[in-house]
């Protein structure tokens, strides 16, 4: 920390302040988020108490152009993850250039798209990969006829990360990072990033360490309505020997992504492109803990959408970044004011399938000539989706959103077992505005879905129903129940119902109270997707700013 305030003593010597001189601008503030649950988890079709206690204080404190800041957390225990007390993040950060920024301590960033370098954290399901060290920004502009801008940066720390699916199993990295982007033109930029990392990988018992060089170049050219990124990265591997690997790894695996969205008044378009290639290896070597497997601060596009629909979100595509290909498109037709259409497909797959060899034990590649687009053999765990989506405003008082997905899941278990969903599902939305302030909403879903491991009905119905009440801006209050004809639920129900309160006190206090029964299922975010177990109890949330 000595080391810190040093750095920032010569930057204000840089830029020739004079410290006799300066005037105080001291400014403070606080978030508290307490969050608490009281009920039972179901486990297995069993009932399990569960309760959690969080609380986070985010606080920051700016001394003229130097900000300050730490979280306290109390988490004991946590909802998802492993309980702590004390200060969880602290940084100090200059901010009085606009050519040089300078933080110390925790922070999260992303490069790119986050082929190489994308760490953040998604604290409802237990995930994240901040970093602890000191990152560095650089940028200017050069020229006046024809400028030329460029940003350079370096950051360095460690991270621990906790695997949000086994909380006690840590992973460690130390990471040195230097990126580069020069813009030769308004419309072009061209950019690069190279992180080289040291990684400790447990597994059971056994800890691997690691040595990853990980380069990537990529480009954006944005002119009136049109805009395309490409980005390609390159992963190499050494594993150090030990018990599980007594002769040392050393692997490549690479990814691409690319994107083209062109827009115009009333109407917009976007294509993505995946290529992920980080680990590709046979089915019995996939695990989460393999040493050669994309690494956890890495976390390119999924190139899949994220659904707001409840029941649509009960099956999201799972996106495997050592081993996929896949394509996305969008389109969005705004025919006037009052209408609006949303059109999105999305098609995904591994790029190999493999035989299993019973004479050696071995599972042996079957090549094909285009692997560079998807296949919908069952091996090859096809995906596809189509949804289509629809607004209107009927009047000032009317409002209604009606929806329709097609989703097409495989998996494919060696040597023969197969696992196939269909799901149909139409969501609708109805707002109805009562008087100025006070809004009706109704919100229904029917999903109809085939699941061929069911061992009795393969084919059942989930419905949704919820009715909310909004007093803008300081009430909402809503009432959902959810149904299924599925009798081979895990969480062993039929029907879900919850109730939900949230109440702004002012603009800076907000609190959400729920109480019911919550499904639960496998939830998804920016790519993370976790099983989150059914719960049925009480819920508040406070969330406070000063």
């Amino acid at each position: 920390m000595k080391k810190l305030f040093i750095a920032i003593f010569l930057i204000f010597i840089c830029s020739g302040i004079s410290f006799s001189q300066i005037k105080l601008n001291v400014k403070a503030s606080l978030t508290n988020t307490f969050r608490y649950g009281n009920g039972t988890q179901i486990i297995n079709a069993k009932d399990s108490a569960k309760e959690y206690f969080e609380n986070l204080s985010d606080a920051r404190l700016t001394v003229n152009d130097i900000i300050f800041g730490m979280r306290y957390e109390i988490s004991d225990p946590i909802e998802w993850g492993r309980d702590f007390k004390g200060i969880r993040k602290r940084y100090v950060e200059y901010k009085g250039s606009d050519v040089v920024s300078l933080r110390a301590g925790d922070f999260y960033d992303v490069i790119g798209r986050g082929l190489t370098l994308n760490v953040f954290e998604q604290r409802l399901l237990g995930y994240d990969t901040g970093i602890d060290g000191v990152r560095i920004f650089y940028n200017n502009t050069f020229g006046k006829t024809h400028p030329i801008k460029l940003k350079a940066g370096i950051l360095g720390g460690n991270i621990e990360y906790s695997d949000f699916l086994n909380p006690n199993r840590i992973e460690t990295y130390k990471i040195r990072d230097f990126n580069l982007e020069i813009s030769p033109f308004k419309f072009l930029t061209i950019g690069g990033n190279y992180v080289y990392a040291k990684g400790s990988i447990p597994s059971g018992n056994i800890i691997t360490n690691i040595t990853a060089d990980i380069p990537e170049v990529f480009a954006s050219f944005n002119l009136k309505g049109l805009q395309i990124f490409t980005s390609y990265a390159h992963k190499h591997t050494i594993t150090d020997p030990n018990q599980q690997y007594p002769i040392s790894l050393s692997t490549n695996g690479d990814a691409f992504y690319s994107s083209i969205s062109y827009s115009m008044s009333g109407f917009g378009v976007t294509l993505e492109y995946k290529n992920y290639r980080f680990d590709l290896t046979a089915p019995n070597n996939r695990s989460s803990e393999r040493p050669t497997k994309m690494l956890p601060f890495q976390n390119p596009p999924t190139a899949v959408k994220e659904h707001t629909s409840t029941l649509v979100s009960r099956n999201p595509k799972v996106v495997d970044f050592n081993d996929e290909v896949g394509a996305q498109l969008e389109l969005n037709i705004v025919p006037n004011d009052k209408l609006s259409f949303l059109i999105n497909t999305s098609v995904a797959s591994r790029h190999y399938k493999y035989e299993y060899i019973f004479s050696s034990g071995i599972y042996k590649r079957i090549e094909r000539s285009f692997d560079l687009i998807p296949a919908f053999e069952d091996e090859y765990d096809p995906f596809w989706e189509v949804y289509v989506e629809s607004e209107y405003y009927a009047t000032d008082k009317i409002y209604t959103k009606l929806a329709l997905s097609k989703q097409n899941f495989v998996t494919f278990t060696y040597p023969k077992s197969v696992e196939k969903i269909f799901a149909t599902t139409i969501p609708f939305e109805f707002k109805y505005s009562l008087k100025e302030d006070l809004i009706l909403k109704l919100l229904f879903e029917q999903q109809w879905v085939h699941n061929s491991i069911r061992i009795h009905d393969k084919n059942f119905t989930n419905q949704l129903i919820a009715i909310g009440f909004i007093k803008s801006p300081e009430l909402t209050f809503t009432i959902s129940a959810e149904y299924t004809s599925d009798k081979e639920d895990p969480s062993g129900k039929r029907n879900w119902f919850k109730g939900e309160l949230t109440y702004n006190i002012t603009s800076s206090n907000l609190v959400t109270i729920s109480y019911g029964r919550e499904r639960g299922g496998l939830t998804c975010a920016s790519g993370i997707c976790r099983y989150v177990f059914p719960f049925d109890g009480f819920r508040i949330l406070i969330q406070t700013k000063f």
